[in-house]
């Protein structure tokens, strides 16, 4: 082999130039060395756990499995192969955020502790035992199944409840004046539909004799109300008859009868569960409070009859316009269709989306709140509606069912039933204000016709009733506090009975 540098002529195989030393560069050194390539499936590793961090993890466990299948590659073919770092990298993102996923989904998972000491059927107020039969009076005129235009459980034909309807809207818009002269018109269809009614009469008749009237109603969203139509259906007949026997002269036949629906009326009301019954009380007493207000503004009505309607006509007790036994039966429903229904029918009995103990905490602490404004007490404390390891955060609760953004986040179902379910209790206090001040009318009539002295005092709304001689009425504001508008809360008048003109 010549010496490329020399010429001198070396054996074959010589490593060096024996001459001057040389060393000749081999074949293999001679050739480029390749440069290893990054794994693709590292690389792609690491993509998907960065984006698992925005898809709720749903990229990360493949991200996972092609990290693992790099490094065993990048391990077979080293040095051709590198991005171990990447693979490993894109590995941990994924399996930390798998982690913190879990645990927030395990903590988000958790629900309140069972409410202790939860209200019972047992709560409620009810009536004597031997008062029991009077609830079977009440469901004896329960109409089955759709409501037909008549009501023959109480005798009524579709005509006489047309006539009592026809009737019942000149009392709500007219006058003494215009009452007085709907009856005139309608005075025979009124009679004919009293005597059709005689069964629905008896039975009042049969309410009547009970200390008090029993509400068994089992707390349950289906429950039985087929009775309710039938008895507002009576007090406007009651209502119409009344004032029709007071126009004709016979005060005293008309306040015996107005006394016996009244009477029925305030002894169920102590006892009612449903919220729905409650309003179908306070309609039917206001019923009654427009037929006495008829009674005292009728010239003919003798004092004898104006004192055996003040002796009953008394302001209305508190057992009487209690509201509490409505909270609980709400809360009752509710907890009974939570805990039945919703399983039964949408299978949620374990979704981390409906937390059922904090859901009846929620609804508990709603109706604790609205039995203290009730009841004018203090407000007691509200049950916790997080679980244990969560920090106490505030979670309020208005009648429009507004909640905070965070707890709709931790219980979204649960929060969303509350919403529906919750009665609109606001509007329930209004109406209960508003039987009350037609009550301090009523006085206010009664006491002007039997000459004693009256005050104008206002319980709500403004500081004094008004009382309009111009327009023949009686009224305070409402609640908007404005006279002379749809909200007003009135009576009708006959300024000379009342000794109000000058």
């Amino acid at each position: 082999m010549k010496c490329p540098k020399c010429g001198t002529e070396n054996p074959d195989g010589a490593q060096i130039c024996s001459s001057c030393g040389y060393v000749p560069k081999s074949d293999a050194a001679d050739k480029p060395v390749a440069k290893p390539k990054t794994s693709r499936l590292a690389i792609a590793s690491l993509v998907l756990s960065i984006f698992g961090l925005f898809t709720f993890l749903i990229t990360a466990v493949l991200s996972i499995a092609l990290g693992i299948t790099s490094l065993c590659r990048i391990k077979k073919h080293k040095p051709e192969l590198k991005g171990k770092c990447i693979a490993v990298t894109g590995i941990i993102i994924s399996a930390v955020s798998i982690l913190v996923f879990v645990s927030v989904f395990v903590l988000w998972s958790l629900d309140a502790p069972p409410i202790p000491d939860d209200y019972t059927i047992a709560d409620l107020r009810s009536a004597p035992t031997e008062c029991a039969r009077s609830y079977e009076l009440l469901m004896s005129i329960s109409e089955k199944g759709e409501y037909p235009p008549d009501a023959p459980l109480i005798g009524l034909s579709a005509q006489d409840v047309n006539t009592t309807d026809q009737v019942s809207e000149v009392f709500t818009e007219g006058d003494y004046s215009e009452i007085t002269e709907m009856l005139k018109e309608n005075a025979e269809s009124i009679y004919q539909a009293w005597e059709n009614a005689k069964k629905g009469r008896d039975i009042i008749n049969e309410l009547n004799k009970f200390p008090e009237i029993a509400d068994l109603t089992e707390p349950d969203l289906d429950f039985e109300i087929g009775f309710l139509p039938n008895l507002r259906l009576l007090a406007r007949l009651y209502r119409a008859y009344v004032c029709l026997q007071t126009k004709q002269g016979n005060s005293q036949i008309a306040i015996s009868e107005l006394i016996k629906l009244d009477s029925v009326f305030r002894k169920l009301s102590i006892n009612t569960r449903s919220t729905i019954t409650k309003l179908v009380y306070m309609n039917g007493s206001y019923y009654g409070i427009m037929a006495a207000n008829f009674i005292v503004n009728n010239p003919q009505t003798s004092r004898e009859s104006l004192e055996l309607l003040a002796e009953h006509f008394t302001p209305l007790t508190n057992e009487q316009i209690s509201l509490r036994n409505s909270f609980i039966s709400e809360y009752l429903i509710f907890k009974k269709t939570l805990d039945t229904k919703i399983s039964k029918y949408y299978s949620l009995p374990k979704t981390p989306f409906l937390k059922r103990n904090s859901t009846s905490r929620l609804y508990k602490n709603f109706t604790d709140r609205w039995i203290a404004v009730e009841e004018n007490q203090a407000e007691i404390e509200q049950l916790t509606v997080w679980p244990a390891l969560y920090p106490e955060l505030p979670v309020t609760i208005d009648s429009n069912a507004n909640f905070p953004w965070y707890y709709k986040a931790y219980n979204p179902i649960g929060s969303l039933m509350v919403g529906i379910l919750m009665p609109a209790l606001d509007r329930i206090f209004e109406i209960k204000m508003r039987l009350q001040i037609h009550h301090d009318l009523l006085q206010i009539v009664l006491n002007k016709r039997l000459g004693n002295e009256v005050s104008l005092k206002a319980r709500a709304y403004s500081d004094e009733y008004i009382i309009d001689t111009e327009k023949k009425i009686i009224f305070s504001p409402g609640p908007d506090g404005k006279a002379g508008t749809k909200d007003d809360i009135k009576l009708t008048i006959n300024p000379e009975v009342l000794n109000l003109t000058d």
